[in-house]
């Protein structure tokens, strides 16, 4: 499991945002969004610089936490 810091993440709508962009990339991937700790936490069999190149293109660039 990756997890990753993401500052922009402020509500629902991002974390649905963020699982639809991984699911995009892998359906079978799990995501876990904490809205509080602005990270994400994902079970993916996506490369990671694909998974974080995606989430930087749908607006939540991010960091290894």
């Amino acid at each position: 499991m990756i997890t990753l810091s993401i500052p922009a993440i402020s509500c629902g709508h991002c974390a649905r945002s963020i699982t639809s962009a991984v699911k995009e990339l892998d359906p079978a991937a799990t995501v876990q969004v904490d809205i509080t700790a602005r990270t994400a936490s994902i079970d993916s069999a996506a490369d990671l610089q694909a998974l974080r190149d995606k989430l930087a293109a749908e607006g939540y660039p991010s960091t290894p936490p």
